[in-house]
This record gives structure tokens, C-alpha cells and sequence, in this order.
């Protein structure tokens, strides 16, 4: 393509080409110092001591952009220097006025002045937020701070439980306040928070970890629909294992399995027939647990059950005494109550050393009581014990025990099958 070339001949249009190309020069030198600034803004650490000294020269640099001021602002309030915090207040005014329609810059300004002293003018930064952006959790959740810091207790509430409907990570939070502003008088805190599922699995979780268990439960058993809340009833389930509330935990345990399988209740033995699967690991509380290892072999065994269709088989062929794996299940009880296991066994089990069922305290794992030893039995034959739970403890373990294995060496071989075990109350 051929070149033409343009003669500008007059001197006046000569001039103004000139004008232009210095603008657009000038204007290009603009936009890239304000965008340089507000880059390097975007990155100031203001952990770095020359922190201050890079805001103000940003600030020189683009002195109408906001995010420089809003860098300043953020800077400023960082510091140990009581001083600064006027500063930070002059920068975050400076930022808002700048950018007036970005409630991030309001929320700032309403942080800042609080920490300056200026209640009401935090409250009027934060009403200019929520103007903005009404239906922001973190908007309602700093606002409603606020008005609670200023005695306006009932609006405060309501704006950050508003914020924990929107976001979760608020609830918590949320239910730790209102339990310190009405020390801890759980009428007072439900009137202020509401009962919504989300709220109340946030207060059961607070009074868990503040060792308020039964309030805790009572307040998770409010929650309406839990199939959003499995992993919080997990958590309770293993707070109140380690804090010895079985009863309790079973009650939470209980409401998790809604209508599926057998629940864990007081004085019952669960799947004590082995009709339905016995998990090799990573069993629930009040299910069988079965110990690790791999001798002995331990499964279900179809046919040939006391009742039912399946019983659980022991196929021992073993030497060492570590080659023992037993098999337990903890079962709430009523403290101080007396019960009756009774087991049904056959057996042709070869060894110097006896198998026996034991009743164990579930809170300090010491033996209450024993069944007789497990003696050879072509047939299906009861085992009974009676015991009293003690006044301390509210679950028993019922365990697989061994005698007479005091060295490294303990041979046993043969099979035992175990079926329905049960717990009477007498």
C-alpha cells in the first residue's frame, strides 16, 4: 500500500496537531502513573516498616484515585501508633468521597471511626453501606455490631442474624455474643436470635464447647430439618463420647439415623442377632466395634443361627498373644440399675486360656462384671450375668474378653459363634 504523505501548510493547524499529540502524550502519562499507583496499591504489605512512606507516595503519584487513599487508610490503621489513626480515618473519608457508590469504602470509614471514638458517625458510615448494599451479610453483620456496641440491642441482633442466615461462617459467631451480652440465659438469647434450624445448630454447637451439654442437646433437638447439619451431629456425638454423656450422645446419635435401622437406645444391644452388616472399620458409637489386626478371623455366618439367618463366627488358629482381636459395643444404661446379659455360643475351641463376655464401665473401662468362661458346645448354649451399672456412668461396654494368656505365647484354635446378646433390666 502506497504512503501518502499530508502537508499541513498553516501555521494555526500546525499548532494544534502539536496540542494534541502533547494531550495525548500528557493523558497517556496519566493513565499510566494512575494505574501504575493503583496496582502497587492493590499490593502494599503493611507489615514492611516503609509501609507508610510508600502510601503517601502513591498517594502523590494519583492523589484522586481512591484505592491509593483506601491502601493509605488500611496502612495507617495498622499500626502501633495511636496517631495513625486519625490518619486512617482522613484516608478512608478520602477514599469514600472518591468513590461515594462502593460501600466497601462506607464500611471502612464506619470501622475507622468507631475506633476514633465517633460512634454515631460509625453508624451513619454503616447505614450508607447497607443503603448500598442491602442484602450483604458482612454489610449487616458490622452494622449490627454496632448498634449493639451502642445499646440498640433488639435492632442489632436482628441485622446479624440476618448476616448469619446469609453466611454461615457467621452463625457461630453470632450465637457466642448473644450468649455473653445475656450471660448465658438461654431464654433471653432465643428471643434475640430466633429458632431457625441454622441458628439453633450454631447455639447447640456454642454450648457443646462450653460445656453446657444438655442444653446443647435440648437445643439440637429444636432443629427442624438436621440432614444439613450431619457433620455438626458427628462433632456433638464425639464431644459427648469424650465427655462420658452417652446417654446424650445416643439421643443425638438416635435423631441423625432418622427412620433407618435400629437406633441406639437405653439398655439395648444393637444388630445383637448380627442381622445386618458388622463393620470391619470406621463403625458409629453404639455399633460393633471390631478390633484391628487380622487373627482372628471374624465375619457374619449364614445358616445355621441361633435365630435369624446370620450369627458372628471366631476362627482361631493362632500362637501369639498380640493375635487377638476382640469385638465390643457401647450401650447406654440407667446409672445405678440392674441388668442381664444374656448370649447364646457354640464352640470347639482348643486352649489353656478362656474367652468370656464382660461388662465394662464405659466412663473408666474397668471390668463389672463377667460371664462364665466359654467351655465347648456342639450345640447353642446360653451364657448368662447379671451386674449393676455403676452410679457414676451412664453406659456400659459389653466386650469379647480373654483369661490366662500372661506371656507372649497364647495358642488357641477352633471356631465360636456368638448370637443375640441382649440386655434385660431387672
Amino acid at each position: 500500500m502506497a504512503l501518502k504523505i499530508i502537508k499541513i501548510n498553516s501555521a494555526p493547524a500546525r499548532i494544534a496537531l502539536i496540542a494534541v499529540a502533547i494531550a495525548a502524550i500528557f493523558s497517556a502519562w496519566l493513565f499510566g502513573k494512575w494505574n501504575f499507583a493503583n496496582a502497587v496499591a492493590e499490593r502494599i504489605d503493611t507489615a514492611q516498616p516503609e509501609a507508610k512512606s510508600v502510601a503517601d507516595w502513591l498517594i502523590s503519584l494519583a492523589p484522586s484515585d481512591p484505592q491509593t487513599h483506601f491502601a493509605a487508610g488500611r496502612t495507617f490503621e495498622k499500626t502501633f501508633d495511636p496517631g495513625d489513626l486519625d490518619r486512617s480515618l482522613a484516608e478512608y473519608e478520602r477514599a469514600a468521597a472518591l468513590s461515594p457508590h462502593h460501600y466497601v469504602m462506607w464500611l471502612n470509614v464506619g470501622k475507622a471511626r468507631s475506633l476514633n471514638g465517633d460512634a454515631g458517625g460509625a453508624l451513619s458510615a454503616y447505614a450508607e453501606a447497607l443503603r448500598l448494599a442491602p442484602n450483604y451479610a458482612s454489610v449487616q453483620w458490622a452494622y449490627g455490631n454496632a448498634l449493639i456496641r451502642q445499646g440498640r440491642v433488639d435492632e442489632g441482633f436482628a441485622m446479624i442474624t440476618n448476616a448469619a442466615a446469609g453466611n454461615p461462617d457467621y452463625a457461630r459467631t453470632t450465637a457466642l455474643t448473644a450468649l455473653e451480652m445475656f450471660d448465658g440465659d438461654l431464654t433471653q438469647v432465643r428471643r434475640a436470635l430466633g429458632e431457625s434450624d441454622s441458628m439453633s445448630a450454631a447455639l447447640a454447637a456454642v454450648l457443646a464447647k462450653q460445656g453446657r451439654f444438655d442444653e446443647a442437646v435440648e437445643t439440637w433437638s429444636r432443629i427442624g430439618d438436621r440432614s444439613g447439619h450431619q457433620k455438626l451431629g458427628l462433632s456433638l456425638i464425639e464431644q459427648l463420647a469424650t465427655a462420658k454423656r452417652f446417654q446424650l450422645a445416643a439421643r443425638i446419635s438416635a435423631g441423625l439415623q432418622g427412620d433407618v435401622g435400629e437406633k441406639p437406645e437405653s439398655g439395648k444391644i444393637l444388630n445383637g442377632g448380627f442381622e445386618t452388616n458388622v463393620k470391619l472399620k470406621d463403625a458409629g458409637l453404639f455399633e460393633w466395634q471390631i478390633g484391628a489386626g487380622a487373627k482372628p478371623q471374624i465375619g457374619q455366618a449364614e445358616g445355621g443361627a441361633h435365630a435369624g439367618r446370620y450369627s458372628l463366627i471366631f476362627v482361631f488358629d493362632t500362637f501369639a498373644t498380640a493375635d487377638f482381636r476382640s469385638i465390643s459395643q457401647i450401650v447406654p444404661v440407667e446409672p445405678g440399675a440392674e441388668y442381664e446379659l444374656e448370649l447364646f455360643y457354640k464352640s470347639d475351641v482348643k486352649s489353656s486360656a478362656s474367652l468370656r463376655w464382660e461388662i465394662a464401665n464405659a466412663v473408666n473401662l474397668a471390668t463389672v462384671a463377667a460371664a462364665p468362661p466359654i467351655t465347648p458346645a456342639a450345640g447353642w448354649t446360653s451364657a448368662k450375668v447379671k451386674f449393676t451399672v455403676p452410679a457414676a456412668a451412664d453406659a456400659v461396654i459389653v466386650r469379647l474378653g480373654r483369661d490366662g494368656c500372661n506371656g507372649p505365647s497364647c495358642p488357641f484354635s477352633g471356631k465360636v459363634s456368638f448370637d443375640d446378646l441382649s440386655l434385660r433390666k431387672l
